[in-house]
């Protein structure tokens, strides 16, 4: 059972990283498109239109994105999944001791295991569940339905950004415990915001 757990960490948390990843870069670039946006400069209606055409289907990509990673219902795949497991110390061991065999289990650089295993407590606790209550009601209402019901709960930009970041974090940590081989740093969420920014305003400062 614990060494089941275990292999279940191990078995998707490529998965994860590789969508924490596609959310970090979906965020990044309407937040680059936003900034473009409220700058004060000479632009075209078919500009103005395209740059916000692209920033809603971003965010709407962002939010659907952060709502399956931190989605939690313990039978689908997220970072809640990722949690519950960890949080039992048998299936740490087991965890630790898989990798060790996979790895080695000398750790002669920072963080040792057992250090990204409280990161990744620590980040999660972070996580504001009735902001996301909120960004779960937007989802089924506003994204991934069209239902009778009128949608009264969303979130604001700031709010968003702060689950993206908690996201691109926990996906670094989980990276370097279960060495997935996916390119994500944690710097992409910033680097993906000036791309946006200077692709729409080519003549301006970062």
């Amino acid at each position: 059972m614990h060494s089941d757990n275990a292999q279940f960490i191990l078995g998707h948390a490529e998965r994860l990283v590789k969508v924490a990843t596609m959310c970090v870069i979906s965020f990044g670039l309407a937040d680059g498109l936003n900034e473009a946006l409220k700058v004060d400069v000479e632009r075209t209606a078919d500009w103005q239109q395209a740059a916000a055409g692209f920033q809603d289907g971003t965010l709407m990509m962002a939010a659907l994105r952060v709502a399956l990673l931190l989605d939690r219902d313990e039978t689908k795949v997220s970072f809640q999944t990722i949690n519950v497991r960890l949080k039992s110390k048998p299936v740490q061991a087991a965890l630790k001791q898989t990798l060790g065999k996979k790895y080695g289990f000398d750790e002669p650089f920072p963080p040792s295991r057992d250090e990204l295993i409280a990161s990744f407590f620590d980040l999660y606790s972070e996580i504001n569940w009735a902001v996301h209550s909120r960004l779960t009601h937007f989802r089924n209402m506003g994204i991934a339905h069209l239902t009778v019901e009128r949608m009264t709960k969303s979130i604001t930009f700031d709010e968003l950004r702060e689950f993206v970041s908690i996201i691109s974090r926990l996906a670094s940590v989980l990276q370097q415990l279960c060495h997935t081989p996916t390119a994500f740093r944690e710097s992409m969420l910033e680097d993906y915001r000036d791309i946006a920014r200077k692709t729409l305003l080519p003549n301006s400062s970062a």
